[in-house]
């Protein structure tokens, strides 16, 4: 069963060279269990921040975070591990390990914590579900990026999570491909019930999401959902307001 997950008044502050950099500025923001919701905007909008902080790979100054029964932003740093194996994490970049087979990679996350299932009997069994019977034994320089995104996938999956976070997941993939990767998140979804937070710069991407939000400067600027039950080009001139500018 997927995560609901609510932000409220989230602050998060970087120092650079030149200053502090406010990346997350008084953000409130909720999405349904179950949803899949498209993340929009510039580059330094502060997206990424968005969901390094809801999946406590980074801690917010400021406001409160929940996903599902549990309230992130008050966990130790004792307890963030455990909370972390809930979690699902896709990004742009694969970051398979290339000396693991691509089903060592997909067991990996799991590999130092005890299990109450085989972890790599389960490894294939996700494997299969993305699409990969037949490439367990093969190295991640032997598939192509497609095929490794989708080992990337089966990666996030291994430890069942409520929610999944991907971060420009279609990123370094050809149009075609990428937009079997979107399908197969959909699919994952509907399969598992899981919650999916999506990062993105592609309209085509987030066409496909049930809905919208966009940020500009660490803030929402829109928050829509996405017209159901249309001809896919109509579904993008309608959210094309949502383009991001430079």
């Amino acid at each position: 069963m997927g995560y609901a997950i609510e932000l409220s008044g989230v602050t998060k502050r970087y120092a650079t060279g030149e200053g502090q950099v406010t990346a997350l500025d008084d953000l409130s923001l909720a999405a349904e269990a179950g949803e899949v919701l498209a993340v929009m905007g510039p580059s330094g909008s502060g997206k990424s921040t968005l969901l390094h902080l809801v999946g406590a790979m980074d801690r917010a100054d400021e406001g409160t975070i929940r996903v599902g029964e549990t309230e992130v932003s008050a966990l130790s740093s004792r307890e963030l591990p455990a909370y972390r194996q809930r979690i699902g994490f896709v990004f742009q970049r694969f970051h398979l390990l290339p000396a693991l087979t691509v089903e060592d990679n997909v067991a990996a996350p799991v590999l130092p914590y005890r299990t109450g299932y085989d972890k790599h009997e389960r490894a294939r069994e996700l494997l299969a579900a993305v699409g990969l019977t037949g490439k367990e034994r093969s190295l991640p320089s032997g598939i192509s990026g497609g095929e490794q995104q989708r080992v990337a996938i089966a990666r996030a999956l291994i430890g069942a999570p409520g929610l999944l976070l991907a971060d420009e997941p279609t990123g370094n993939l050809d149009s075609a491909t990428g937009a079997g990767i979107v399908q197969l998140l959909l699919e994952l979804r509907e399969a598992r019930g899981m919650t999916v937070l999506v990062a993105t710069h592609d309209l085509v991407v987030a066409s496909r999401c049930d809905r919208i939000v966009r940020l500009r400067d660490g803030r929402v600027t829109d928050d829509a959902p996405v017209p159901k039950g249309r001809a896919p080009e109509r579904v993008l001139e309608e959210i094309s307001r949502l383009q991001p500018g430079p």
